[in-house]
């Protein structure tokens, strides 16, 4: 086959969350559209990717999975993907299997399956269910190596069919030379070179915020000066524990040196603002908002669990914490606002190592040329 011969390509998320494996879904499918492939993104029309994908070019099929066993919803993709004449189905959640692998099966279409991987599991899925799903995919896409080892654990599929293909960021996108730094601290009322702490992640049982609101109450208290903004929204079932933690930083008394700002759709900009990024995540099986903050140029301060040990260059790009400790978080916080020549020197030691290993023109590039591998000489569609 042709390294540049158009495929048609399904994408599949049929989550219903907001967050970075349902934005990476989003992304993945416009890269590969931009490229000329054919592109279709199926998704729940009660998802906000579903809402999200509308905004773009590539078409979206509505499939409203919530579950396991839907043997209507298998048929309709059968009849799909043989009248679309897929060449390759690419499943951005493992849950998608259930229906995907069985349509995918029934419609005889001789195309590979391919399954990103982004959360671990804790049990091992040996059943009959999964032997079957798992033993019809072609690879299996680890966004980390401790998901990578955690696939091969736990799922009955070959080890040599498991690979290790990190997420990655847009650098054109995310380039602090493209953005207007001082106009994004005007606009969130940060006078002069105040330093500024940023975090960005949705609120959801954790990703930290406790830790963090403890780390700057330590410095309020010790006297320093600084602000800290806290980017991001609850997604469907965390309301409450949003209040709660709003309710924490009024109590600890943080109203003056602590901001939150909600959902961001100019995250680049926002990121721009800030002059060190804190991520106190309990666990994360990546962390694309690291990535990001590196890509602007930015140092970090963050937990030292699971797949941040793909990014994170302690001492050199960032400072690692054990995570669930918001003293230590805050020593941390303080090392990098008391050195700015610190955060420089790591600011861009994180945007060379994102240049070099997460540079999402690149990772596309490999995903494509995996495609074009799975398919060989004969398989895809003209």
């Amino acid at each position: 086959m042709r390294m540049d011969q158009r495929l048609n390509i399904l994408q599949t998320c049929f989550s219903t969350s907001w967050g970075g494996l349902e934005m990476q879904a989003l992304e993945v499918t416009r890269c590969l559209h931009e490229r000329g492939h054919r592109l279709w993104l199926a998704a729940s029309e009660e998802s906000r990717l579903f809402r999200e994908s509308a905004r773009h070019s590539f078409k979206v099929f509505p499939l409203n999975v919530t579950g396991y066993a839907h043997p209507r919803l298998i048929w309709k993709l059968r009849h799909f993907l043989r009248t679309e004449r897929i060449d390759v189905v690419h499943c951005q959640h493992s849950r998608d299997l259930a229906t995907v692998v069985p349509a995918h099966h029934l419609s005889g279409l001789r195309g590979p399956v391919v399954l990103s991987k982004r959360v671990g599991s804790y049990i091992g899925k040996h059943d009959l269910l999964h032997r079957y799903t798992y033993g019809r995919l072609s690879r299996v896409l680890a966004i980390s190596e401790v998901i990578h080892r955690n696939v091969v654990a736990t799922t009955p599929i070959a080890p040599e069919k498991v690979l290790t293909l990190h997420d990655a960021v847009d650098l054109s996108q995310f380039n602090p030379a493209s953005v207007d730094r001082q106009a994004m601290r005007n606009s969130l009322g940060i006078s002069g070179d105040l330093p500024l702490f940023g975090f960005v992640g949705r609120f959801s049982p954790g990703k930290g915020h406790e830790e963090l609101l403890d780390a700057v109450a330590i410095l309020n208290a010790q006297g320093r000066t600084f602000h800290t903004a806290v980017v991001g929204e609850a997604s469907h079932g965390e309301e409450t524990y949003a209040a709660a933690i709003r309710t924490r930083a009024h109590t600890l008394g943080l109203d003056a040196c602590l901001t939150f700002l909600g959902y961001r759709a100019d995250i680049p900009s926002v990121m721009a603002a800030f002059d060190i990024l804190v991520f106190p995540s309990h666990a994360e099986s990546f962390g694309v908002v690291l990535i990001e903050a590196m890509a602007m140029g930015l140092p970090v301060v963050t937990t030292n669990c699971d797949g941040v040990l793909d990014i994170v260059v302690d001492g050199v790009t960032g400072i690692m914490v054990p995570p669930k400790d918001g003293r230590r978080l805050a020593e941390a916080m303080d090392t990098l606002l008391q050195d700015a020549s610190r955060r420089v020197r790591m600011g861009a030691a994180g945007r060379k190592r994102v240049e070099e290993m997460f540079d999402q023109e690149k990772q596309i590039n490999r995903l494509e040329a995996l495609y074009y591998e799975l398919l060989g000489p004969e398989t895809a569609t003209a």
